[in-house]
This record gives C-alpha cells, structure tokens and sequence, in this order.
C-alpha cells in the first residue's frame, strides 16, 4: 500500500524531488532527462540517487551544468572504460576504485552534501547487513563512490564503521529518500534494465518478460493492486526448442536485474512516485560507450512527459 502523503500549506508550492535509478551506462538516460528539465525551467528541490543515479543526481545537487555531465558521458572512449573498472585485484572486488574515484572527482569537486545548493542523498547498501544507508551527509564523492561499488567488481567502501556496496542492490529507486528529505511530489526516473535487455541474443521468453515489466511500470496510473506473478508459464517436457547457453557475464548479469526488478516493483508498490519516466534505453549497464543513445532516449522520454509533469508541479 502507497504511504499517505503529507498535507501542504494551502497555496504553498509544492517541493519537487527527483529519483534517479541505478542501471549502470543506462544512467546516461538520466542526463537527457536532466537536459530537459533545464531546458524548461523545472528545477528539483531535493534528489536523492542509487548507483549512477547518485552519480548523476550528485552533479546536479552540486550545481555542475548538464551540459558539463553530457560532456562527460560523451568523451567516454574505450581507454577511459578500461581505466575505470581495471583490475587492481584486491581483495574484496577486482578493482580499488581509485580510478573511478579520480574521474568522479573531475566533475563532482570537493564538496560536502550538506553545502550543496540542493538536497541530496546517495542510497548504499551495507555488505554485512543487507540494510539500505541513505548518505545526506559528509564529503559527497565519499557518498556517490561507495553508492556506486559494484560488488565484485569494486572494493565496498568504508564510511562510519560501515562497508558500503551499490545502492542498486536493496533500492534500485529511492523514491522513499525523497519524501524523507522533504518532497511533496516525485518524478522517478527509472532505467534499471529487464532480464531482456542484457540477452546475448534476443529470446521470446526474456522478451515477454522484459516488456511485461516494463508495461507495469510505465507510471504510476498503469501500478496494479498486487505485484504481478511473473512465474506465469507452465513447463512443456515435449518442447524441443534448442537453446545456446549464454556465456558467464550474461547469466550473472540476468540474474542481478530480475532480482532488481523484483526489488523495484516491491518498492513501487510501497510507495510509488507521484510520476515516473522510463526512457526506453536498449542496451546493457556496460555499455559506456553507448552514452549519447542513452541521452536521447532520456530526453525523449522527458519530453513525452513534459504534459504530466507540468499539470503535476502546477496543480499541486
């Protein structure tokens, strides 16, 4: 059940907050959206991020223009990719993160999360607990690298006595973060992938998954009572269909995003946002150099919404 929203002033306008989803180089979508919202003068009063959202979200709360994170996303080349996730063999993930700490320095600054012109908090999940940690406080690329440390691939980073991993694991969109932080209405804007999306060829099955899911959570409106039960299909021991196994990365892969969906679609039942985008972005959370595609696909999505959005903020 949806948490009963808290009442506004009469006349008061109404604090908008944006959540921005984990989902990997889709988060390039996020930066279209953003890139819209500018260009029509709609501005959040609080943001909260898991994941790359927390990468995205953090520049924004931070004042960097849009235009500088385009620029980021878009320099991206396969050196850069490289360096970024480049095994340094440690040993709790393949890599220390120093490189990735150094990159993300180059856009989001030396800053603390409580002087940023706009309120911000980094969803991380803790390693030994499974909890989510909302971060609102203390040096924000401490923040925004430890929301985004992929497991395995990353070293969890150490902040409070914690160990923190990505956000993407326990709360893929931190619609709940904003309201905490003071929103009235929030716009979520989810790119986390379905199973189909990271198919190393496309599958009938996955493809009807994947677009099942993405149907229920087009936006709110289209949420129904109860989650729906994806275990729908009965086996058929005379199907003799040949299949081609998947490789290694493929299999872990699928198996991270149906968790993350059914993750999301819990949340969104919870509390779901007052209006959420879904750019159509088609391809994997490793796809970096792909950026440009994932921008357009957030503007366009932005754009189809532009209508809801304005009714939304106007109407209060």
């Amino acid at each position: 059940m949806a948490k009963r929203r808290k009442r506004r002033r009469k006349g008061a306008a109404p604090k908008v907050g944006l959540a921005l989803a984990a989902g990997g180089a889709r988060g390039a979508a996020h930066t279209g959206v953003l890139k819209v919202l500018a260009r029509e003068g709609i501005a959040a009063d609080v943001v909260a991020g898991a994941s790359i959202g927390a990468v995205v979200g953090g520049a924004y709360a931070a004042g960097v223009p849009v235009e500088r994170v385009e620029q980021a996303w878009l320099s991206a080349d396969l050196v850069k990719v490289v360096r970024a996730f480049f095994p340094t063999l440690t040993r709790s993930g393949l890599s220390s993160g120093a490189e990735k700490r150094r990159i993300l320095a180059e856009v989001l600054g030396e800053v603390n999360i409580e002087d940023l012109p706009v309120r911000f908090a980094a969803v991380a999940c803790d390693i030994d607990t499974g909890e989510a940690v909302v971060l609102d406080r203390g040096p924000l690329i401490d923040a925004v690298q430890a929301s985004a440390s992929i497991p395995g691939v990353f070293r969890p980073v150490e902040l409070g006595g914690r160990l923190l991993v990505d956000g993407g694991l326990v709360c893929p969109l931190p619609v709940t973060a904003c309201r905490r932080m003071g929103a009235d209405l929030v716009i979520g804007v989810d790119i986390v992938p379905a199973p189909a999306d990271v198919s190393e060829r496309p599958d009938t099955m996955w493809d009807r998954l994947g677009h099942r899911l993405r149907e229920t959570v087009r936006h709110r409106h289209a949420l129904p009572g109860n989650l729906p039960e994806l275990v729908g299909h009965t086996l058929d021991p005379s199907c003799e269909r040949e299949r081609s196994f998947p490789g290694l990365s493929s299999v872990i892969s699928r198996a991270v995003v149906i968790l993350q969906q059914r993750i999301l679609l819990l949340e969104l039942e919870r509390d779901p946002p007052d209006l959420l985008i879904r750019p159509e972005v088609s391809y994997s959370t490793f796809s970096y150099l792909r950026a440009a595609d994932g921008i357009r696909a957030g503007e366009r999505a932005a754009e189809r919404m532009l209508p809801e959005i304005r009714r939304m903020i106007g109407a209060g």
